[in-house]
């Protein structure tokens, strides 16, 4: 497409022509046609009244047109006759089998040599925290303060908690003995 008739093209959607000839060139043309749809996109983008509907992106016939250009089973000039093709001997499929079980035997060694170094590692350095201090690392919690678990349950020794059992029942029975009395008295 020639820019003279990109530039009528232009002029045209602007409406500062009307020449019949240029609508009849873009009614014909295929490539003037998805010009003037490029240029009308381009023009509502700019105001802002793109709509979604007008964005589609049609790569069906670029698709097409390259699978058909494609070689998919490109043809062998030359078939090889029965007695180039070499069948492989006994011996070499037993090697071959054996450098595969070396290499799956390699990798579980290679494994087993890394889960190794982290466990020893790992040991190393808890050892040598252990002789820094008792205390964690980063203590949020001031000296002196009891701090209630997130549920608002507070825990208690069991010896605590018996006593208060204890002291529960003990005030119920006192609360029944006076109340027998009571009724007892009328």
């Amino acid at each position: 497409m020639q820019i003279e008739q990109k530039q009528q093209l232009s002029l045209l959607m602007d409406g500062e022509i009307t020449d019949q000839h240029v609508v009849e060139m873009v009614s014909h043309d295929e490539s003037l046609q998805s010009c003037w749809h490029r240029y009308h996109i381009a023009r509502d983008a700019m105001r802002g009244e793109l709509h979604g509907s007008s964005l589609t992106l049609d790569i069906t016939k670029q698709v097409a047109m390259a699978i058909a250009d494609d070689d998919l089973y490109p043809q062998l000039t030359e078939q090889p006759s029965q007695s180039e093709i070499s069948i492989p001997k006994a011996e070499n499929l037993f090697w071959i089998r054996m450098k595969d079980i070396m290499a799956k035997v390699s990798q579980v060694g290679l494994a087993a040599c890394v889960t190794l170094a982290i466990i020893a590692g790992v040991q190393y350095h808890q050892g040598q925290s252990d002789d820094v201090s008792g205390a964690p690392t980063l203590n949020t919690i001031p000296m002196g303060v009891n701090v209630a678990p997130v549920g608002g349950i507070q825990q208690h020794n069991d010896q605590q908690l018996l006593e208060k059992r204890q002291y529960d029942k003990i005030r119920l029975l006192v609360q029944d003995y006076e109340l027998q009395k009571r009724l007892n008295a009328r």
